[in-house]
């Protein structure tokens, strides 16, 4: 009778050519940023706010990518079982992905009473889609990477992500620009349309990774539930790890559609100015900090990086006050400088969640790591938009304060809470134990050693050379003039 390992293919996986899958992995991602920018833009705001959304439950569709975490433990369970890694993650991937077709199909198939708790529902669905496929896929690109490139390589990844995003949003909102002022007929038709193109390329993107053979996992059919997370949740370095990205998804979870609302409404922003500020602005700010903090993942460690990140985003979110009608530009400042930070924390979170979970050695317990940190984060994402929904419901639209002398909304309101919660996240980033890491004062010292002599070219380049034209002295005048 065969094995559960070897029935999985008929065949043996071809040898894996790193060079040919990393390839395949960056030019997917650019098919799948493509998707992930148009949806979670403001395009997404603009069609609730058509489909008449009430306020609460825009911080539950904040929070609605997350809820689907609740499918990692089963998917994390029957992987270190059963195999089949390659081929749950390529179903799972394109089945969320097409709900968007549905998603764009709203208003033009269901009555108007149904259009906002189908929205919900439905981005509910594909939440919970993403969430069977990522520990499959997570699990998966870390056999695939090794290990001594994946900063570097994942900052180039994200990098070339963010590009893409950039051209879509300006695409989309460009069209959103058009089509708002023509009614809100041509504007749902837009949305729709432009839903169901994103749609596409998010499955595209799957479709590229097809011929990348599944590598290093050998499943177990003995293992139990017990077993498998108990190594996870054994980990006390793992286990804070769990407190801090708890605690900064329950200060992030809310934010962001409250944030599209506040530029939009209160500034009041075109959807091309608001991607700009909210979107396009930030992704390159991150496009070029990337490259800086996957060098200094690499070369330092994951925890010195998450503790200056953590530090750096504290002002993030309340900073969005200092963003007025009248002088936007000085809080917007202090927005962008957060968003440096944000990019040297997500590039040591995915890092060190990559490093958890690969399977090299016949380990099993890789994608269990990826389903409970997926876990902490959806339970601290749900709880976040319940929180920011029944703050803006309970201060409402109308609500106005004053802090400091500057005007308060009860989106400012969302905001101080938010920074307040990511003091709390920092306590746990301090409790983390990374082998082989810096001291988070290394990073400090690196970035300014990096500065000094990237000032040092700029001041002794023009200096060199005037020595050199000195040293030729008048003969190369003469030459020159003959």
């Amino acid at each position: 009778m065969a094995s559960p390992e070897s029935s999985q293919d008929a065949r043996p996986p071809r040898p894996l050519d790193v060079r040919e899958a990393m390839w395949r992995i960056m030019v997917a991602w650019m098919f799948g940023a493509a998707w992930m920018y148009t949806t979670t833009s403001v395009a997404l705001t603009k069609f609730a706010q058509c489909l008449g959304l009430p306020l609460f439950w825009y911080g539950v569709l904040g929070s609605l990518p997350l809820i689907g975490a609740v499918t990692a433990l089963p998917t994390s369970y029957f992987l270190a079982r059963y195999g089949h890694r390659k081929r749950v993650f390529l179903i799972a991937g394109m089945g969320y992905r097409s709900i968007w077709v549905l998603i764009a199909l709203i208003p033009w198939v269901l009555r108007a009473a149904w259009w906002w708790p189908a929205l919900l529902l439905l981005k509910a669905a594909s939440s919970l889609g993403a969430y069977v496929m990522s520990p499959a896929v997570l699990s998966w690109f870390a056999d695939v990477i090794p290990h001594r490139v994946r900063g570097r390589y994942f900052s180039r990844w994200s990098q070339g992500g963010q590009l893409v995003g950039l051209l879509a949003t300006l695409v989309v909102t460009h069209f959103l620009d058009w089509a708002e002022p023509r009614g809100q007929l041509v504007l749902l038709r837009t949305l729709s349309a432009t839903f169901a193109a994103a749609s596409l390329l998010g499955v595209a993107d799957f479709l590229w990774l097809l011929p990348i053979p599944d590598v290093g996992h050998r499943p177990d059919p003995q293992i139990t539930l017990a077993k498998l997370f108990r190594e996870p949740l054994a980990d006390r370095s793992f286990r804070c790890y769990l407190a801090f990205n708890a605690t900064r998804m329950l200060s992030l979870g809310y934010l962001g559609q409250y944030v599209y609302l506040y530029v939009s409404n209160e500034l009041g922003m075109s959807s091309q100015m608001t991607n700009m500020m909210v979107l396009v602005v930030p992704t390159l700010i991150s496009l070029l900090a990337m490259g800086v903090w996957g060098k200094l993942v690499d070369r330092l460690g994951c925890k010195p990086v998450l503790v200056i990140g953590t530090f750096g985003v504290i002002h993030g979110a309340v900073a969005w006050i200092l963003v007025t009608p009248e002088e936007p530009w000085l809080g917007y400042v202090a927005v962008l400088a957060s968003v440096v930070a944000w990019t040297g924390v997500d590039a040591a979170s995915f890092n060190l969640m990559l490093r958890l979970s690969a399977s090299h050695g016949g380990r099993r317990q890789g994608s269990a790591y990826l389903a409970l940190n997926s876990v902490a984060i959806a339970a601290a994402g749900a709880l976040s938009g319940v929180l920011g929904g029944t703050v803006a419901g309970w201060l409402g639209r109308d609500w106005h304060g004053a802090l400091l002398g500057l005007p308060l909304t009860y989106h400012g309101v969302l905001f101080i809470i938010s920074s307040a919660l990511r003091v709390l996240a920092l306590p746990w980033v301090f409790l983390l134990h990374e082998p082989g890491a810096s001291r988070p004062t290394a990073v400090v010292q690196y970035v300014l050693d990096a500065v000094q002599d990237r000032l040092l070219q700029v001041i002794l380049r023009p200096l060199d050379a005037v020595r050199q034209r000195g040293r030729q002295g008048p003969d190369a005048d003469t030459d020159d003039d003959t």
